[in-house]
């Protein structure tokens, strides 16, 4: 059994790298909707947003498993809250929104910042795991 628990870990650990890409590829997909065609924006909004909301939940499960320590769980347990509280920012657009409330929806480009940081401290975690 204690072979599967380091394979979930190990599973884990590579999971964290594959967080930091999707991170990359879903800001790509934005800057591809800006700058490049518009149907950019479905896969930024639909297809990879929802990788970057649901891989999280699942590796949080597989290193449960693995016995990763629960801060990490927990950091990585922030990326789908705050891809929820993107969708929230974005309200003020949707609903067309006028005047200094439509500058709310500009904190989403600052939120997925602020996720991109939380994969980076992943990432610090995972090069040098804690011994506590």
């Amino acid at each position: 059994m204690g072979g599967n628990r380091a394979l979930a870990r190990r599973v884990f650990e590579y999971g964290v790298y594959l967080m930091v890409a999707l991170v990359v590829i879903q800001v790509l997909l934005a800057g591809l909707g800006i700058f490049a065609s518009a149907t950019f924006f479905s896969w930024h909004a639909n297809v990879n947003g929802a990788f970057v909301f649901l891989v999280p939940l699942l590796l949080i499960l597989i290193g449960w498993y693995g016995g990763v320590p629960i801060r990490m769980r927990l950091l990585m347990l922030a990326i789908p809250g705050l891809v929820i509280v993107q969708s929230l920012l974005l309200i003020p657009y949707h609903a067309n929104v006028q005047g200094p409330l439509r500058a709310i929806a500009g904190l989403h480009a600052a939120n997925a910042l602020f996720i991109f940081w939380v994969a980076l401290q992943l990432v610090d975690r995972v090069k040098v795991p804690s011994r506590a």
